[in-house]
Parts: C-alpha cells; structure tokens; sequence
C-alpha cells in the first residue's frame, strides 16, 4: 500500500492502491466471508436437527416456519457472500473515503434516477426474449439438462419464498430478495469490479461486460444466464454514464422487488409467475420498450458527456 493517492479520470475517487490488488483483496475477503456464512447456515440447520440442504428445501406448501427459516438463511449468505466483505474492503482500502471511492457520497438527481429506472424498466421485455432465446438453446443439448434439473430446485426455493399469507412475510422477502441483494450485489459487481476491471483494462466496455458476464455466472441459472446478463450490462451502463451507484442500486431493487409486489398480489398464480410468465408478449411491446430503451440509454449517455 505505498502508492501515492491519486485521483481516478474515470469515477473521481481516490484509490488506495492498485486496482488489481483492491479486486483480489475484495476477491479473497469475499472468499473468506463466504466460508464463514456457509459455517453459519450449517450450524442453523443442524440446530433444526437438519442438513443444510434439507433445511432450505422449501417449496409452497412448506410451513410458515419453514419459510422464515429460509429468509434468514438467504439474508445470512446475501449478508456474507456480498454486503459485508465488500463494505470490509472498501473501508480497509479507502477508509474514510469509503463512500465517494464507491460513488455513494452524493445522492442522484431525481430526473436521472427516474430516466435510470425507465431505461432499467424498457429492459424487461428484452430480457423475457432473452430467457425464451436462451431456453430455446438450452434444451438443443441434452448434456445441459442436468443443470436445468438443479435450476427447477432453485425454482422451487423461491416459489416458496413468494408465498407471502402476511404483510410481515412480504416485507421479509422483500429485504431478503431485493434489498440486500440490491445494496450487495452492487457494492461488490458495480462499486469495485467494474471500476477496477475498468480501471486495469482502460477499456470501459470491456470492463463493463466482464462484470456483467461475471454477475451472470455467478447466479448459476442456465436458462436465464442471457437474461441476467442483459441486466448485469444495464446495470453496468448505468453505472458508467451516471457515476453514482445508488442508481443501479435502485434499478436492482426495482427489478427484484418488482417480482416480490407482483406475487404478493397474485398469491395464488405463484408457479405460474416462476415457471416463465410473460411467454406471449405482443411484438409491439418488444418494439416498443426496444425504442424506449434506445432513447432513454441516448438520454443518459448524453447526461455523462454534457
């Protein structure tokens, strides 16, 4: 850590050292928080006399006990695979400059953040096509059925999540399912990846693909990796253009808790709404939220150029 502080061109941040030793220190902090959390889920389940596995098999006939259990469970992995070793690394890099080194010390203006949400929103009838590209192609090699096989039990999980019978259990899942991830996720891919993997290549797209391809791979779902790549991508653009991470923040709560608000008012449609709702689109809704999506993304790249 004996290199001078210098002020990045890219975000205005001051870095502590150099950006690869700031993305393999957060590599290994999350390693190392990860093990930790996985101890602590074990312990939790064989306190219920359980396998861990057995203890998060949930589904949505399982008890209202057995939900809560699995909320707790995934806010303790969310908590320790993202938020807290990267909130560790910042402040160990970058200390009191934790919060600008992330772009969190100046709150969005509102025109950007709402034009940041209506790019993020014009996205999710691309990414409904991209599942359906991307089950299509998945289901051509027989060979890859075993990981669908694994994704059907991940399904399953949140079927069970998304069963809510209280306000309390919607506001349970809504932390568990969009808050936590929103601020963690963020924090890890956007907050450090992509500006160190920018910052190390000196190639903006390059950076911001590779994190994106990095945020797909790493939520080991084969059927959706092309549509959790076109949100790790929009969410990465957002980033670059804006310079303030509490607006991917934000669309990233938008996009998870908007799964939450819908199944919490259609209870009794849950299967249905994991199981590839939306299958039918109009074409002129495609078309439609393509142009949005065009003009909204040429309204913020031209915000990051004025």
């Amino acid at each position: 850590m004996g290199d001078a502080r210098v002020e990045s061109e890219n975000n205005g941040t001051y870095l502590a050292t150099k950006p690869v030793v700031v993305l393999l220190g957060s590599l290994l902090l999350i390693c190392l928080f990860a093990m930790v959390g996985n101890g602590l889920l074990m312990l939790a389940a064989s306190f219920r006399g359980m396998g861990l596995h057995e203890a998060l098999s949930i589904d949505e006939n399982s008890s209202e006990g057995s939900r809560y259990f699995v909320r707790a469970a995934l806010f303790l992995n969310h908590s320790f695979s993202f938020l807290l070793p990267a909130i560790v690394a910042l402040w160990l890099f970058y200390k009191k400059k934790s919060l600008k080194a992330a772009a969190l010390d100046v709150l969005p203006d509102l025109s950007t953040l709402l034009l940041g949400l209506l790019f993020v929103m014009s996205a999710f009838p691309l990414a409904q096509v991209a599942f359906l590209a991307n089950k299509w192609l998945v289901e051509q090699f027989p060979a890859l059925q075993v990981w669908v096989h694994t994704e059907k039990m991940t399904v399953k999980l949140m079927e069970g999540l998304l069963v809510m019978q209280t306000p309390w259990e919607m506001v349970a899942s809504l932390v568990v399912m969009a808050i936590v991830p929103a601020l963690g996720e963020e924090l890890v891919f956007r907050g450090i990846g992509q500006q160190k993997l920018i910052e190390i290549t000196g190639k903006p797209a390059l950076g911001i693909g590779l994190t994106g391809l990095i945020f797909s791979v790493t939520h080991f779902e084969i059927q959706r990796f092309f549509a959790i790549l076109l949100l790790g991508l929009v969410l990465g653009l957002l980033f670059y253009w804006t310079k303030n991470l509490w607006i991917p923040i934000a669309a990233h709560f938008l996009n998870n808790g908007a799964q939450v608000f819908i199944a919490w008012f259609n209870q009794d449609k849950v299967s249905q709404l994991k199981d590839g709702a939306g299958e039918d689109l109009p074409m002129t809704v495609i078309l439609a939220s393509a142009a949005v999506f065009v003009t909204s993304g040429f309204f913020l790249w031209k915000e990051r150029h004025e």
